[in-house]
């Protein structure tokens, strides 16, 4: 009976308890023999018993018959499974299948609490048992997540690191290919500015050719200032707005006088409609910039001249302006990809960046953008601005 009583206390299931309740407990022992592949009891089915291996080995499966079943250990000899059915008559968490030929001892749940109900000494024990098991329990689970932190963390690091390297690889990408780009369209105002430049001193007594060479002198120093600018809002990657009070009038004559200066050598007719006349709080140079991008890439869609024509109107609580040209027009595909850096459909070249830099400093007024176009018949921009009291 000793060897009896010595085995039990083994299964720390019931380590604490006295030796006479041990004794209690193998008098419910009813020994049974489980032939190699049978289930002892599914998952998620009643608790109503415990079993004590003698011999052989039992498998523990999560969701076992399902495809994405999972193995979650085996016991052996000496080991007890289903312990928990004899304290509260749960469902199974899991299912306990046999791996081989198994000898066991079984207690049922109803013989094994009518004695509990009558022993305060295995209560206690019990007691002692249960709690030991939840801290144990519970220093798994902290290892577990320590042990996954301290992955994640590695994990976290390594990704950081990775994702600082492609960032590197691609601001080297990107600060190449827009170094191509300003190169390839400094050179050719620089080219022009430095012939016109040398051409002065020939024809400096000539006052006309003068006169001319110096607007074109200007149009060219006005093309490379918008190159840097563009090139320092993208790098920035932000637009600071100076928001001041001003006048749509005002700011359409700049861009009037602008547009005089790089006006292409194919005639354009500009056309002004505003009928917005109270003041607006706005980025005066911002939104000129957003509007000198928009007329030259309204130039370069009509390569032999037209109409571009800018309107303002109001509208309950917000303020719209349109500029639409007459020119190629672009195809829905075309459209689809506007607002990507160094994206350029057009033979006459450029960054790329004219319309990014129009979203950009929409958005930075709060505002909303909207491009209609159709082959053939013309480009519409259309912004729209919340209005704001001065």
């Amino acid at each position: 009976m000793c060897e009896k009583i010595d085995f039990l206390r083994n299964i720390y299931f019931f380590s604490t308890m006295p030796d006479d309740s041990l004794r209690k407990i193998y008098a419910l022992c009813t020994e049974i023999v489980i032939g190699p592949g049978s289930v002892l009891f599914h998952e998620h089915s009643i608790g109503d018993s415990f079993f004590i291996i003698l011999e052989g080995e039992l498998e523990i499966w999560k969701r076992f018959g399902q495809p994405d079943s999972v193995l979650l250990g085996i016991t052996s000899g000496g080991e007890a499974v289903g312990e928990m059915a004899l304290i509260d008559s749960q469902p199974r968490s899991a299912t306990v299948r046999s791996k081989t030929l198994v000898r066991a001892l079984v207690v049922h749940a109803t013989d094994f609490q009518q004695i509990l109900a009558t022993d305060t000494a295995m209560c206690l024990a019990l007691l002692k048992t249960v709690t030991m098991m939840v801290r144990r329990s519970n220093e798994s689970h902290i290892n577990d997540l320590d042990r996954q932190n301290k992955e994640l963390a590695k994990a976290y690091s390594e990704l950081q690191a990775l994702q600082e390297e492609l960032v590197n690889r691609e601001r080297l990408s990107v600060v190449g290919k827009f170094s191509s780009l300003i190169l390839h369209d400094i050179r050719n105002p620089l080219s022009a500015l430095k012939s016109r430049m040398e051409l002065l001193e020939l024809y400096y007594d000539n006052k006309e050719y003068c006169t001319s060479a110096i607007k074109k002198i200007h149009q060219d120093i006005s093309r490379m200032e918008m190159l840097a600018a563009e090139f320092l809002d993208y790098a920035r990657g932000e637009i600071r707005l100076n928001m001041s009070v001003c006048s749509l009038q005002s700011l359409f004559n700049r861009l009037g006088d602008i547009i005089v200066l790089r006006s292409p050598p194919h005639p354009i007719e500009f056309s002004v409609q505003n009928e917005v006349h109270s003041p607006v709080i706005l980025d005066e140079d911002r939104m000129l910039r957003a509007l000198i991008n928009a007329a030259e890439n309204a130039f370069k869609a009509m390569p032999d001249g037209g109409a571009l024509y800018l309107n303002a109107r109001q509208l309950e609580d917000s303020i719209v302006i349109e500029m639409t040209d007459t020119g190629t027009g672009m195809s829905s595909e075309t459209l689809q990809h506007i607002f990507e850096p160094f994206y350029s459909s057009s033979a006459a070249g450029g960054t790329g960046l004219g319309m990014l830099i129009i979203k950009s400093i929409i958005d930075a007024h709060h505002g909303s953008i909207t491009v209609f176009s159709e082959e053939g018949k013309g480009t519409t921009v259309r912004m729209e601005l919340p209005v704001l009291a001065s």
